[in-house]
């Protein structure tokens, strides 16, 4: 599927669903922690006003690289994947958004540096770009947010690229256990509880490990009392401390908002 025509297809075959909704902002499940929490009840009602409300099922292109980016997402629930294909043909995950995430990205060129796929079922409010800018003309106190995220998420990328080259299978895997437990506020309704919709082979790539690394370390992890398993996809973080020690964090891993390109 030619990548332009990539949005218009997804559309045409029902991929998205439920555009044109309204979502009513004060029960928004990611009000509190996602940009809109900076905006004032009026500017609230005016982005509202921009916005249509989307659900993507699971495992369904959002956008692919190179691809011509007409919209920009705040996912409010589900996870998605983000992955580049290099000139040789091997894909590289890149990173995971969660609720309260940007998708799309905020930068001049238009064309999606990386493809999106879902993970989960997902839903996103999102905005033409062509509104979403004009509205950040309006209001210059969310333009400095937005650049304090992009400042984040420039951190965020050197520590990934410290955990790839200067840290060993044990320390990679506990630093992706605490991100995903800690990173996403209200994420899960059970503290220290982390959600892997991804299949083990994401997270080697992600890591750059094997599956079979990835396995070993992670039971491994269970056979020292550091995690419990609840279910393939559910893993409970028994012992934070130490969990934090291993991945070699000076500090928790703190909430935040990423942004995807």
């Amino acid at each position: 599927m030619r990548a332009d025509n990539l949005q218009r297809e997804l559309c045409a075959a029902a991929h998205l669903t439920g555009a044109g909704e309204r979502t009513a902002c004060e029960n928004c499940p990611v009000r509190e922690f996602s940009l809109c929490k900076r905006l004032n009840r009026t500017s609230l009602a005016q982005l509202r006003a921009l916005a249509t409300h989307h659900r993507v099922p699971q495992d369904k292109l959002i956008f692919e690289q190179g691809s011509h980016l007409k919209q920009l997402h705040i996912l409010t629930a589900g996870t998605v994947k983000l992955y580049h294909l290099m000139a040789n043909g091997k894909r590289q995950i890149i990173g995971f958004l969660g609720p309260g995430d940007l998708l799309g990205g905020i930068k001049q060129r238009d064309l999606a540096f990386c493809t999106a796929m879902t993970m989960t079922s997902v839903e996103l409010c999102s905005f033409t770009r062509q509104h979403f800018f004009a509205f950040l003309q309006d209001h210059p106190d969310l333009c400095l947010t937005l650049l304090a995220v992009a400042t984040d998420e420039i951190e965020a990328q050197y520590e990934h690229t410290i955990l790839l080259a200067r840290k060993q299978a044990p320390e990679r895997v506990a630093a992706m256990l605490l991100l995903l437990a800690l990173r996403w506020p209200g994420a899960s309704s059970e503290p220290n509880t982390v959600r892997l919709p991804m299949p083990r082979s994401d997270i080697a790539d992600y890591l750059g490990l094997t599956i079979e690394t990835v396995s070993r370390v992670l039971a491994r992890l269970r056979d020292q009392g550091l995690i419990e398993f609840r279910g393939p996809k559910i893993v409970v973080l028994k012992n934070l401390a130490a969990i934090n020690h291993l991945a070699g964090f000076e500090e928790h891993p703190r909430p935040r908002t990423a942004i995807g390109l």
